[in-house]
């Protein structure tokens, strides 16, 4: 056998060794195919700027109710996407209008429309109430605030014009001049006074905010500004925000208002931690104190608009600020602006001054009545401006 083998190799050994010197030549071909691949090419996308539309946030609905009722004003809110909130529209203005107060005059809410139900307690709250929708489960909040000092006409048409304004930023709209700024009035079985329903729609975020109106000036979904908080975690009896029109700031003065009553003022009594400093009346008109915030246009278009029942021109708040008396009231820079209202139109004047703060406030003194009284107290109004002293 050995023979054999040995001849074999000898007649075939030039084939093999052909063939195993091929091999290492395919084995680095097939190395070069395995590892010397070329990478793939970088690929390159384009992103459009235009966000498309399913991505864009959608359009928000906040409903509220403002209720004022014996010492407290009531708020009842709702804010969520807006097809959710029509779904609950109807029942909610139903349930705030047959809503009832026990004896304590606090909002009984034992009975709720189907689908509601209580829910955790949170801050700043006296009650939550999570409504299911197929959208989403919307979040109503029950808040309180106390009476913001001697509330007449004026004061509560500055207290609800703020509170609107708040929310009107919460949902991207820019604040409005207007009474009430797009509040209207609602019959409440249970309100003591003028009842005030809000219903706005907007993209939070698409416009700009009150001033001082941002996230710090306003507890989130409480519908209510931002208070001290008592022991009780409720909110402190003063409100934050500004009769003026502007940033919400302590209505407690920084230092003792001292002043000389000047004949035929009747001083009224106000209520300590509220907005007002001082109040007094002489015939039907009235004459308030309260320290804000606020820039000085808005708050002279505001004066304008709510003399004549309607916005003002520009041109017209310009002349007005153009013409302001200009002088010092306890050492510090004030601006008077006299607006004298249409007596045969019925129109009220305003006799409004505004002095300079520290920390971007000011003093607001104020007089507002029937256009014959204003003009006869001028003089008086200067004698107290003058007398004037914090």
């Amino acid at each position: 056998m050995i023979p054999d083998l040995t001849e074999n190799l000898h007649r075939h050994g030039g084939g093999i060794r052909r063939r195993l010197a091929v091999l290492p030549v395919l084995i680095l071909a097939l190395v070069c195919l395995a590892g010397c691949e070329q990478p793939e090419g970088i690929v390159t996308y384009k992103i459009p700027k235009k966000v498309p539309e399913q991505l864009l946030p959608g359009k928000e609905r906040l409903l509220a109710v403002m209720v004022p009722r014996g010492e407290k004003v009531w708020f009842f809110k709702v804010l969520g996407p807006e097809d959710a909130v029509a779904r609950i529209d109807d029942a909610f203005k139903a349930f705030v209008k047959s809503v009832q107060f026990d004896a304590n005059d606090e909002p009984v809410l034992e009975s709720l429309p189907d689908g509601w139900r209580r829910g955790g307690e949170k801050p700043m709250r006296f009650a939550t109430i999570d409504i299911n929708t197929p959208e989403k489960q919307l979040d109503l909040s029950v808040s309180n605030l106390s009476v913001p000092g001697t509330m007449d006409r004026d004061a509560w048409d500055d207290y609800v014009q703020q509170n609107v304004n708040r929310w009107r930023g919460q949902v991207g709209l820019d604040p409005s001049t207007e009474t009430w700024s797009g509040g209207e009035a609602i019959d409440v079985d249970a309100a003591q006074g003028d009842a005030v329903w809000v219903d706005l729609v907007g993209v939070p975020g698409a416009g700009s905010a009150p001033m001082g109106m941002m996230s710090g000036a306003g507890m989130p979904g409480t519908g209510l500004p931002s208070a001290g908080m008592s022991s009780a975690g409720m909110p402190s009896a003063g409100p934050l925000t500004s009769p003026a029109g502007g940033a919400t700031t302590a209505a407690t003065p920084t230092s003792p208002l001292e002043f000389e009553t000047p004949d035929g003022w009747k001083k009224l009594d106000v209520r300590p931690g509220g907005m007002r400093e001082a109040a007094f009346r002489v015939g039907e008109s009235e004459i308030t104190v309260i320290t804000a915030g606020g820039d000085l246009r808005s708050n002279v278009a505001r004066w304008m608009g709510q003399v004549a029942g309607d916005s003002p021109e520009d041109a017209a708040v310009d002349e007005m600020l153009a013409g302001a008396q200009k002088f010092d009231v306890s050492g510090r820079p004030a601006q008077r602006f006299i607006i004298a209202g249409d007596a045969e139109k019925g129109q009220k004047s305003i006799d409004a001054t505004i002095v300079e703060m520290a920390g971007g406030r000011s003093k607001f003194i104020k007089m507002t009545g029937d256009a014959k009284t204003v003009a006869d107290q001028s003089e008086a109004m200067q004698a107290f401006l003058d007398s004037l002293s914090f």
